[in-house]
């Protein structure tokens, strides 16, 4: 792609209308165009990658929805000079020159595109959709490796459903049959079995300057992964709203009645619970069961728009597992909405940040709440960190903590 396509708009003639009109390139397109970005770079190019498809469920889909979110973001792409590829059947990709300070104003007009799309032919969806996977930018000079391995996985899936999979293959949507399922598979397996079979843990581990990296805790959690390949394969689980969310609270009580059968290291651990879980019989047999010394190890993990939503409860849930001698981490922060609660108030003792492409430099607007953060006591983790931007922008911020896969393969690494 020469220089002059990646050129700012305001360097551009080309008009909105004469923009719109044009379809999008293929996804073998965009492949050559950052083959040959690598060949000959081009500083501030961005990529931008938009998943309607990863934040609606496919039973909400219609061809005019999906014509309305292409017509978008190709109309805002025009006015900014950006190129656009269709990288599958509802998402999309555009490559363009610009700065991070506008980078911000592009996104937030993308966003609004899609969302007035669903809004229209969806109405009142807003609470099923997730909009942090909405849009995702990368700065190609700094994570092109990234970027590619997103576009990577585009063509893999495209591959896959050429070779096996007929055209006209549709998931079905999440239901409470799907639900029914994995409490008969827990019944029918027992505690012990369901555990080897469903819960996993990840490692939390601690990235000191000059020092390998340092096993903290562990986080244990019913692996969503593998509960799908047996018992609901071709189930649309994106956009289920309150289905999938009575799904989780269901997995609460499985998790609690089984914890006996963890085989636990003595070391920190935590757990994810829904803020709900707290005042049920499970929770409360949990409780009376567990000694003080483990109940002292652990950390309760809620996410932060559960505890917003649910903060009256989660006040009174906050004192019982404190009068435990148990503590609190605040769990799905996304770097847009570090700050946004007072975790100190939230008498959290962690708060888990969700890294991903981009985040570097939203973090980094956001290096006040960090250092505030850290002043109060509340430890920051990165989590689901699969590259080394997340360790350096860490570092660089004050951050010591982290999780993801590139840490689980460093510490194969460092045990084989």
């Amino acid at each position: 792609m020469s220089e002059a396509e990646l050129r700012p708009a305001e360097a551009r003639s080309t008009s909105a209308a004469d923009s719109s009109s044009k379809k999008p390139q293929d996804l073998r397109t965009l492949v050559i165009d950052m083959g040959q970005w690598r060949r000959a770079p081009i500083g501030g190019t961005f990529l931008i990658v938009l998943s309607p498809g990863a934040a609606l469920p496919q039973a909400k889909r219609t061809p005019e929805l999906d014509a309305q979110i292409c017509a978008g973001i190709i109309a805002v792409a025009g006015k900014r000079s950006g190129r656009v590829y269709q990288t599958s059947a509802t998402d999309y990709a555009v490559m363009m020159r610009t700065d991070q300070h506008t980078l911000v104003s592009i996104v937030r007009d993308f966003k609004i595109q899609m969302l007035r799309a669903i809004e229209t032919h969806c109405p009142k969806s807003f609470g099923s959709i997730d909009q942090s996977r909405l849009v995702i930018s990368y700065e190609l000079a700094a994570i092109y490796k990234s970027a590619a391995e997103r576009i990577a996985k585009y063509a893999e899936i495209e591959q896959k459903a050429t070779e096996s999979e007929p055209a006209d293959a549709k998931l079905r949507p999440f239901s409470e049959e799907d639900v029914r399922k994995v409490m008969t598979a827990y019944k029918e397996l027992g505690p012990d079995n369901f555990v080897k079979a469903f819960i996993r843990h990840q490692a939390v581990v601690v990235n000191s300057p000059n020092r390998p990296l340092r096993h903290l805790m562990n986080e244990y959690f019913v692996s969503m992964n593998l509960l799908r390949k047996p018992l609901f394969m071709g189930v649309e689980m994106r956009g289920s709203g309150r289905m999938f969310n009575d799904f989780t609270l269901v997995l609460d009580q499985i998790f609690l009645r089984a914890f006996k059968s963890l085989d636990l290291a003595e070391e920190n651990f935590s757990i994810n619970l829904n803020v709900e879980t707290v005042f049920t019989k499970a929770f409360e047999n949990f409780l009376e069961e567990a000694p003080r010394e483990l109940l002292s190890r652990i950390f309760f993990e809620f996410r932060q728009p559960n505890i917003v939503e649910h903060f009256d409860e989660f006040e009174v849930a906050r004192g019982l597992i404190k009068s435990k001698g148990a503590r609190i981490a605040v769990d799905r922060i996304f770097p847009d909405t570090l700050g946004l609660v007072d975790l100190d108030y939230l008498g959290a003792s962690i708060a888990k940040v969700h890294w991903r492409a981009g985040a570097g430099e939203i973090l980094k607007t956001r290096a006040k709440a960090i250092k505030y953060i850290i002043e109060c006591g509340v430890t920051p983790v990165l989590i689901r960190v699969d590259d080394h931007e997340a360790l350096e922008v860490g570092a660089e911020l004050g951050i010591h903590t982290f999780q993801g896969f590139l840490i689980d393969d460093i510490m194969k690494a460092r045990a084989a």
